[in-house]
């Protein structure tokens, strides 16, 4: 028999067991009645009917809401599809319907429309978000009923309403009972396992030798890995390498293949996502990279963060990268700090720079910390190679003062003096000239324009919030829960000694007053405000604020950052659906950001 014939005879099979199974429980829906909820299920509560409310999404065992940033028709039509309506009728933003409680789980949503599942858009990560359930998204459906005038006194049977029905759940199961039966397999995976390889993060660099290779074989079904094209099956027999560590994970990961199912742990997170990135399953490559997230703040010593960065790299997972640069970035005083900055890749360095969620002193630290990173590579790092890092350096937001000091402090100053100079004058103009003045002829410069976030004095305060818990509430504005601060007027074009007068308070809601315990499920966290008490006057337009709350361990490690909207920070325990690493050390800074427009 040739290979195609067999091939086919192979995927005959396969289709013949898999229906004859479905055959004998053909009847067996009348009486499961309604499916059990599922990951990424949706529903619409408090509206007028099934067809509209508040979208709610489920997720880790239970439901949770759904912000309203970006919240559109595109996302609206995601939801009422999944829900088994025609079509979208409106999308509907915070305060349409009552709010909702618990957690909200997605933010900053972009669909295209034609997703299968809300879950599937792009959005930050379950529970990352900046929103309040007062900006709970809903939406209206279309029920696609008939228009009145064309009802008679015998209305017409309408032969185009159509009904969902979804018993995929009973789909998965079987084919999970195919993968484990081997019956009709066609194509067989030989796993070798190198008996030295190591899979830490930490020393995640390089495969061991391949002598003592242990080696397992898994029969599949080729129709089933056809679904995923990124896999090339030349033949019936297909060798693949895979670290030792993963031996105990390889085969409930094809078994996912089938049923699209598997439960991962911290012992198998890298494997199974080393092996969803090799075999293309995004999904899963995309939900694990999300769990590394929580792991990040638990390395002191950075060896893992920085392990994380390489092997995002590798795996070409974007979304893992962005959140390990993204925690590096919220820690940069630490990381510059630790043993692992001077060996740091070029990479991960010009990663860094290039972002404006940057925690830092300022930014002529920053400099420092960059001409110290330089010196430990040596001549390896060529001079183009550190101009263009030097490049992504924010010099219009150093003060004139530490300006007029750079050809005299900065070590790397007479090697690039060229490129010093001209950046040195940008800043000069930029605290001279109003910015729309300045921004007039500039084409590709708006980045050196956005400040970081900063923490020196005097534009941050903080408060240790473990340690005054109980003494603050909305009622009680002592010295641990309120607290002054007054910072410059932005720089361009100011020359002015004024300073611009801030109150930060902490405090809890009336009604939650009654918690004393502070590591209870029952108890909720604080609120925080950061207030302006004056007019912007003569600068009034010139700039707004992006103010940014920092929850921090003790001073140390950033694990959280969320904006200020209205001058307000919620972050109530429930809403956020965040892991608080220290809760005997729970500190928030709160950041005034000057944003120039």
């Amino acid at each position: 028999m040739s290979t195609s014939r067999g091939v086919l005879f192979g995927l005959v099979l396969v289709f013949c067991l898999l229906f004859s199974e479905l055959e004998s429980r053909s009847l067996d829906w009348l009486d499961i009645g309604r499916r059990p909820v599922q990951e990424g299920d949706v529903r619409l509560e408090e509206g007028k009917g099934p067809s509209e409310g508040r979208v709610e999404v489920f997720h880790d065992g239970s439901w949770g809401t759904v912000c309203d940033d970006n919240w559109g028709m595109e996302e609206a039509r995601v939801v009422c599809a999944q829900l088994g309506f025609r079509g979208a009728l409106s999308a509907e933003a915070g305060g349409k319907f009552p709010a909702g409680s618990g957690s909200i789980w997605l933010d900053d949503l972009e669909c295209k429309g034609s997703e299968n599942s809300l879950s599937s858009c792009t959005f930050k990560g379950w529970g990352v978000t900046d929103c309040s359930h007062a900006e709970d998204a809903g939406v209206l459906c279309d029920i696609g009923e008939p228009p009145n005038n064309t009802q008679t006194q015998y209305p017409a049977l309408n032969i185009s309403k159509s009904y969902s029905m979804d018993h995929s759940i009973e789909l998965s199961d079987q084919m999970g009972e195919l993968f484990d039966s081997g019956t009709g397999c066609d194509v067989t995976l030989t796993f070798a396992y190198p008996a030295d390889d190591s899979l830490e993060l930490q020393t995640q660099e390089g495969q061991g030798p391949d002598e003592n290779i242990n080696e397992e074989k898994i029969c599949v079904h080729s129709l089933v890995l056809s679904l995923f094209p990124k896999m090339v099956i030349s033949n019936s027999s297909n060798d693949i390498k895979i670290g030792s560590n993963c031996q105990h994970y390889v085969r409930d990961f094809v078994r996912y293949l089938y049923t699209r199912k598997i439960t991962v742990t911290s012992g198998s997170m890298q494997c199974l996502h080393q092996l969803a990135s090799g075999f293309g399953t995004e999904r899963l490559v995309e939900d694990i990279g999300r769990l590394f997230v929580p792991l990040l703040p638990e390395d002191s010593s950075f060896r893992t963060q920085v392990a994380l960065f390489k092997y995002a790299g590798r795996a070409g997972d974007n979304q893992l990268r962005e959140n390990v640069l993204r925690y590096l970035g919220w820690n940069m005083e630490p990381l510059v700090s630790s043993a692992q900055w001077k060996n740091a890749p070029q990479a991960l360095v010009k990663g860094l720079l290039v972002r404006s969620d940057l925690v830092v002193p300022d930014e002529a630290w920053l400099l420092g910390a960059l001409d110290a990173w330089m010196l430990e590579q040596g001549e390896t790092l060529k001079p183009e190679h550190q101009a263009a890092l030097l490049g992504h350096l924010r010099f219009p937001m150093m003060t004139p003062e530490k300006l007029h000091e750079l050809p005299f402090t900065s070590r790397l100053y007479s090697s690039h003096k060229d490129l010093f100079q001209n950046v040195i004058l940008l800043g000069f103009q930029f605290h001279a000239l109003d910015f729309s003045t300045l921004t007039r002829h500039m084409d590709n410069q708006s980045e050196q324009l956005q400040p970081r976030i900063y923490t020196a004095s005097p534009w941050s305060v903080s408060f240790n919030i473990t340690k005054s818990y109980g003494t603050c509430n909305i009622y009680n504005r002592n010295g641990d829960c309120y607290k002054s601060l007054s910072t410059p007027v932005p720089l361009s074009s100011s020359y002015s000694s004024r300073n611009l007068p801030w109150t930060a308070e902490i405090f809890q809601s009336e009604n939650e007053q009654g918690c004393n315990d502070y590591n209870s499920n029952d108890c909720k966290y604080f609120s925080g405000r950061l207030l302006i008490n004056v007019h912007l006057g003569e600068h009034e337009g010139k700039f707004k604020f992006s103010n940014q709350l920092l929850m921090t361990c003790g001073e140390n490690y950033v694990f959280h950052v969320q904006e200020f909207k209205n001058n307000e920070a919620s972050f109530t325990k429930n809403s956020m659906a965040i892991p608080i690493p220290c809760p005997d050390d729970l500190t928030y800074r709160f950041v005034v950001r000057p944003q120039y427009t």
